[in-house]
């Protein structure tokens, strides 16, 4: 089995020997929502036992990933707006001003979320 990254959504693939054509021949068991993957009943039925413990690992895996994602994102930030600030101190032009406009309303909805669990004032 391997698994197809399509955007918000990962396909499960299984890969049998065609020996007709002497190659392999993949198929598309089914399909997950990247953001929460859960096995369907539909999705159980088509998987085989081995498949099904490959499948609980790929998902352990990818939720490990996301929070290391999630960890590295935030232990690194301070380091990233420094740069963004030293970058944008040369900066004055229309493609500086659009990312600027793009960042203010993230950083504001971070600041609200850091305020409502008490973390600054």
């Amino acid at each position: 089995m391997h698994f197809r990254d399509r955007g918000s959504v990962v396909q499960i693939i299984r890969t049998s020997y065609d020996k007709s054509s002497k190659r392999g021949k993949n198929e598309i068991v089914g399909k997950l929502a990247k953001a929460n993957p859960q096995i369907s009943d539909e999705l159980k039925a088509a998987l085989a036992p081995e498949e099904r413990k490959e499948l609980a690992a790929w998902i352990a895996g990818h939720a490990s990933m996301a929070r290391l994602k999630r960890e590295l994102a935030v232990r690194t930030l301070g380091e990233q707006l420094e740069l963004a600030k030293e970058w944008f101190a040369d900066k004055k032009d229309d493609e500086s001003r659009i990312l600027a406009a793009s960042l203010v309303p993230m950083w504001v909805k971070l600041r609200v979320v850091l305020k409502r669990n008490g973390l600054v004032e």
